[in-house]
């Protein structure tokens, strides 16, 4: 017969019975009643406590087991318990310390390594979360959990392979769980085995197809493999399953954009925004903004992405604020060093702070030439390669041996501009989709003597590649207009006007200053023959042809006030715009009406090729630049062709590049300093046709034969500047910014 249960041994059974049946509130008030009675029972606390954190009551399971592990110091399970509850508490440093004590008490359970590990990762204590996961798994290979730790920890330590094997095994051990094929894909991506991430993405939607996340990670992989139409159907998929995903939202606006259906692009990323307004979402509905000229509310937007510059997670912010009309120089470095700290979080862990260079090679004074590489995600049709394809095949090959290093991760088409550009360098290197620590082992084995990063902000997947120190001298230039924000990277080359004296703390590196101008021109580029008439671009056949062929993004609110008032005052005059969509086309017109000019006043010009885009220059009267974000290669094309440019000089390096261009050209009486003084040289130019033909003529006649598209000149003056670099290392001194001297005039 048996006996029947004591009075408290009673209570603690039926908490249980209760507890299995889901009533966990039933449970927890017996268990409370029994405690009044009995306040001395560490295993009574211990189910009190272990009830909350089914329920999910972090704060009160606390101090449950706190009373229970007063009371009975000796149970593993106790001290587990409490460190879950911390960990859920985001009281990190306790929770690691309660696992602590579990597994003192308890070596040989693997389940409480795996925990303790776990809270060791959250604290971002990385090798001991690994020894804690290894510990794990040499007590139980066959745990899930362990593996997924495992894997997770040497993700964040960027030992990539790794990762994918443990993340791999954790999969094959628990296939019907999608937190692992998650966590798989991820890593996956990470490594940018995108065709790898997409399959583990599917298998894990095929077990769990509600899951948002892995819809996420598809839509990722597809859009890395240049497939916006499906990658757009999976972030929508991922939004249908939780509206509340910030990032499925922000890459379906991405996706949309990339198919050019930019209403509902902007419309999915102001939702994305909604629920998350981090630093790159904001940056980025600033940029879209802009580019769809949709003005409203922008004031408050702008100060919004200001005010958060100092984020750490501000990838991508950098190339947004270029046209920020708020930001000053020192801003920009700020935004710059912010998007550099969350490159650096992408490296190996830990990763110094400035990691040491590689040996410099034997001096060059032995007869060697200097071993010059250039990096760029953009050796092909693209404004980088417009610029510099001259200059590459310029270099005095008996002094320097150039180097292509190609980081385009996408399919190139296989064009004259490509081909003169690869044929140009002496040896070259196709990065691929490799990770940034391969593609700077690939680097390092070149022996470089500088490295020139001609990407910055706007790398296509390696824009971290410098912090990683693959050559002893690191130059930035071109690609990305402003500061690097790397302290790895030694010089940036600009000139007098883009970087001013007194401007150096705006820039992480050291300034160096070429004479006439920072930009490089190809004086090779070919205008075609055939000028389109007027009537072909539906300008109107007389009558003032005011042009601006600026990206939309940068035309912004104060600028467009300007240019309306010019129409306003000139008669019969038009504005001349590049057609970006539908929708901005509509908004500006739009915005024009708003003003009190007829929006059939604006004609939009379509995309076409370069020698013809050169050609069409010829139609117009006046090239109106913008700010804070002045024309770069739009301003040397318009020069080319013959057309005079009128600037307002910023407050940074991209605010100041027409104003270097103009210098150069030999037309400095057409850089302004305010916004007054640019829009009545505007006028004046526009009703003075005698004085608008006599700089036309002038720009006609000594343009082509100016410092600006000089191609040779600016070579050697960039040669002495690397030489000059390589000299003071070789000599053993630190990087320090000087003026490269002028060559004589030709």
């Amino acid at each position: 017969m048996n006996k029947p249960a004591s009075a408290p041994a009673a209570a603690l059974q039926e908490a249980s019975r209760l507890a299995s049946q889901g009533r966990l509130p039933q449970a927890a008030q017996l268990l409370r009643q029994h405690l009044q009675a009995q306040p001395g029972d560490a295993l009574a606390w211990q189910m009190l406590g272990l009830m909350h954190l089914m329920s999910s009551q972090w704060p009160d399971a606390a101090s449950a087991l706190e009373q229970s592990a007063a009371l009975n110091g000796q149970d593993a399970r106790t001290w587990a318990m409490l460190g879950v509850a911390c960990s859920q508490q985001g009281r990190v440093q306790q929770a690691i310390s309660h696992f602590d004590a579990a597994v003192a008490l308890a070596p040989a359970d693997a389940a409480l390594w795996c925990d303790r590990g776990r809270a060791l990762h959250a604290a971002q204590r990385l090798e001991e979360a690994l020894a804690s996961a290894d510990r794990a798994l040499s007590l139980n290979p066959a745990q899930p959990a362990a593996w997924l730790l495992r894997g997770n920890t040497l993700r964040d330590l960027r030992r990539l392979p790794e990762a994918v094997q443990s993340l791999q095994q954790a999969a094959r051990l628990a296939p019907a769980d999608a937190l692992h094929w998650h966590a798989l894909a991820a890593a996956l991506e990470d490594g940018r085995q995108f065709e790898n991430a997409l399959a583990c993405a599917r298998r894990g939607l095929a077990v769990a197809p509600r899951h948002s996340g892995l819809w996420v990670s598809r839509g990722n992989a597809e859009m890395a493999l240049d497939q916006p139409q499906p990658a757009a159907a999976s972030y929508e998929q991922a939004c249908q399953c939780d509206p509340g995903n910030a990032d499925a939202w922000v890459g379906r606006s991405r996706a949309l954009f990339k198919l050019g259906e930019d209403k509902q692009a902007l419309d999915c990323l102001e939702k994305g925004v909604a629920l998350d307004d981090k630093p790159p979402f904001l940056a980025e509905l600033m940029r879209y903004r802009q580019k769809q000229a949709r003005w409203d509310d922008l004031p408050a937007l702008w100060a919004r992405v200001l005010a958060q510059l100092d984020e750490h997670n501000a990838y991508s912010m950098a190339f947004p604020m270029l046209a920020h009309p708020g930001a000053t120089g020192a801003d920009l470095l700020r935004s710059a060093r912010a998007c550099v700290a969350a490159e650096r979080a992408k490296l190996p862990h830990p990763l110094p702070a400035r990691p040491k260079p590689p040996e410099p090679v034997p001096a060059p004074a032995a007869g060697r030439p200097l071993r010059v590489g250039y990096l760029s995600g953009d050796l092909r049709d693209h404004a980088v390669s417009y610029l510099l394809a001259g200059v590459f095949e310029a270099h005095d090959r008996s002094a320097f041996r150039v180097i292509g290093i190609d980081a385009c991760a996408k399919a190139v088409s296989d064009t004259p501009m490509r081909r003169r550009v690869l044929a140009a360098f002496d040896e070259s290197i196709a990065l691929g989709r490799c990770t940034p620590e391969e593609a700077a082992s690939r680097i390092r084995a070149l022996r470089l003597d500088v490295l020139i990063d001609l990407m910055g902000a706007t790398g296509d997947g390696q824009a971290g590649v410098p912090l990683l120190r693959p050559a002893p001298l690191q130059v930035t230039w071109l690609g990305f207009p402003g500061t690097s924000g790397m302290d790895e990277i030694d010089y940036i080359l600009a000139d007098r006007h883009v970087a001013p004296p007194g401007s150096e703390g705006e820039f992480s590196e050291c300034v160096v200053r070429l004479p006439d101008t920072f930009q490089p021109n190809d004086s090779q580029r070919a205008i075609s023959p055939a000028v389109p008439t007027r009537a072909s671009q539906g300008l109107p056949e007389s009558g003032f042809v005011f042009c601006c062929h600026n990206s939309t993004y940068k035309v912004l609110p104060g600028m467009f006030d300007i240019w309306m008032r010019l129409l306003h005052r000139v008669p019969g005059s038009v504005l001349w715009l590049v057609n970006d969509g539908e929708h901005v086309r509509a908004n500006l017109r739009a915005q024009a009406a708003r003003r009190g000019i007829d929006g059939g006043r604006l004609v939009f010009a379509e995309r076409c090729a370069y020698g013809d885009y050169l050609a069409r220059y010829r139609l117009a009267d006046l090239f109106l630049d913008t700010l804070p974000f002045n024309a770069g290669t739009t301003a040397s094309d318009a020069l080319w062709a013959g057309l005079p440019v009128l600037t307002q000089t910023g407050r940074s390096f991209a605010g100041r590049m027409a104003a270097s261009l103009l210098h150069a050209v030999g037309l400095p009486e057409l850089v302004t300093q305010t916004a007054d003084e640019y829009e009545a040289l505007a006028l004046r130019l526009a009703t003075h046709a005698q004085e608008l033909a006599a700089l036309r003529q002038r720009l006609n006649q000594q343009g082509r034969a100016s410092a600006l598209f000089d191609t040779a000149r600016l070579t050697r003056h960039l040669e002495q500047a690397l030489l000059t670099m390589c000299q003071r290392q070789q000599q053993g001194l630190p990087p320090q910014g000087f003026d490269v001297p002028a060559l004589p005039a030709a």
